[in-house]
């Protein structure tokens, strides 16, 4: 039935549902870890924990293995009638991940083997409501933190924005006013490469922190089904100091591309990259209850995201692709509109995806992870450049 729509109208089944809800209210309640099935022994493999989560504070590392899952709760906090030990070895991933979800305050006990250490442990650990990240630096630090200055020499400050979660606007600009007032940046790089979008008042409030008044983006509804709605900024609140490079690939998608127009159309950030994705359309989500495939007597709750309007940039233009849109027609963001495209081959794509997966992780105290090695990211090196040559030029103007 959804087939004859535009790309972007999508049926949810209810587990999505609540996987999207998770990743736009950017927290969950869980024990806060990234995990993956191991190649060689089939268990569970811990990718890092999450800053700050119950599982970082009970002293989860990177690299340990998860051997047995053992509950006395079921995930609601519901006492079993009895201890539930379940091996992870031949566990699917989907499985496994909802015994260790649960209500906050509810325990579970993992049995870890670990590294160095001789015979397996068991860590106990109370679930809590996790904060996932989604505003990062370019590197880690000892304690955990994010290295958010990329060159000191300079005062150049790199944030990369994973996507537009409840919590990213907060984060931002939190992050943004430490770099002012503790270190005094003089420029910045904003990294929306691979950022696939997410809340709009996220896209609309990040915009605003960087512009003075005047307009960030409008809905454009049929005619004789809505009016045209106008969001812009204000100047109370802006950081307008110091040049800005924003980082664009054909991965920057509607969020992003909102945040990445408006700043280029307000001359406030070079673009530098490849052309954005074009997904300059707004859904609808329309709520509506499926029968328990179970059999249980509670609906479960599915979604269809219906296309109902399009975004349209400061300057007026559709950041909307259609189906039947030719790449000489206007559409996105260009980085030649102001700014420079620098196009990458598919292994530095690769290489930069991988670097950025790299440090994200958070190695155990005292254990030297795998080296990170710094990717050929010629699209961060230009943007390096034109910053510094920005800063140079504003040092001998007396500014």
């Amino acid at each position: 039935m959804l087939h004859k729509l535009d790309p972007h109208t999508t049926y949810f089944d209810p587990e999505t549902v609540e996987r999207i809800k998770k990743e736009i209210e950017g927290n969950f309640t869980g024990i806060g870890i990234q995990i993956r099935k191991d190649i060689n022994t089939d268990q569970l493999l811990v990718v890092t924990p999450i800053k700050g989560s119950p599982a970082h504070k009970a002293g989860l590392q990177a690299g340990d293995l998860i051997t047995t899952i053992i509950r006395e709760e079921d995930s609601l906090g519901k006492p079993l009638a009895k201890t539930e030990r379940t091996p992870t070895k031949g566990l699917p991933l989907s499985k496994a991940v909802k015994m260790i979800l649960g209500q906050i305050d509810s325990k579970v006990r993992l049995e870890i083997t670990r590294e160095g250490k001789e015979k397996p442990f068991e860590v106990e650990i109370t679930r809590g409501l996790i904060e996932v990240e989604s505003v990062m630096g370019h590197k880690r630090k000892a304690d955990a933190e994010w290295e958010y200055v990329i060159d000191a020499k300079t005062k150049i400050a790199y944030i990369r924005l994973t996507n537009f979660a409840d919590n990213s606007f907060r984060d931002m600009e939190a992050v943004v006013k430490h770099l002012v007032n503790k270190h005094g940046i003089k420029g910045l790089i904003l990294d929306l490469r691979g950022n696939p979008g997410g809340l709009l008042p996220a896209a609309v409030e990040i915009s605003d922190l960087f512009i003075d008044d005047g307009a960030i983006v409008s809905i454009r509804p049929r005619p004789d089904v809505a009016r045209e709605e106008h969001f812009g900024g204000r100047s109370r609140g802006s950081f307008l100091d110091f040049p800005m490079v924003v980082l664009i690939n054909e991965g920057s998608a509607s969020g992003s591309e909102i945040v990445a127009a408006a700043l280029q159309d307000h001359r406030r950030a070079y673009i530098i990259g490849e052309r954005s994705y074009g997904k300059g359309s707004v859904q609808r989500m329309v709520l509506f209850e499926v029968p328990d495939p179970n059999g249980g007597p509670t609906p479960l709750r599915a979604q269809i995201k219906l296309t109902t309007a399009s975004f349209h940039r400061p300057n007026g233009r559709n950041l909307n692709r259609t189906p039947a849109s030719k790449d000489t027609d206007d559409w996105g963001v260009q980085p030649g509109d102001y700014g420079r495209e620098v196009k990458l081959t598919n292994k530095e794509r690769r290489d930069i995806a991988e670097h950025h997966r790299r440090v994200e992780i958070i190695e155990a105290p005292g254990r030297k992870g795998k080296e990170v090695k710094e990717p050929n990211d010629r699209q961060l090196e230009a943007a390096l450049q034109y910053l510094r040559g920005q800063i140079k030029l504003a040092a001998r103007s007396g500014q």
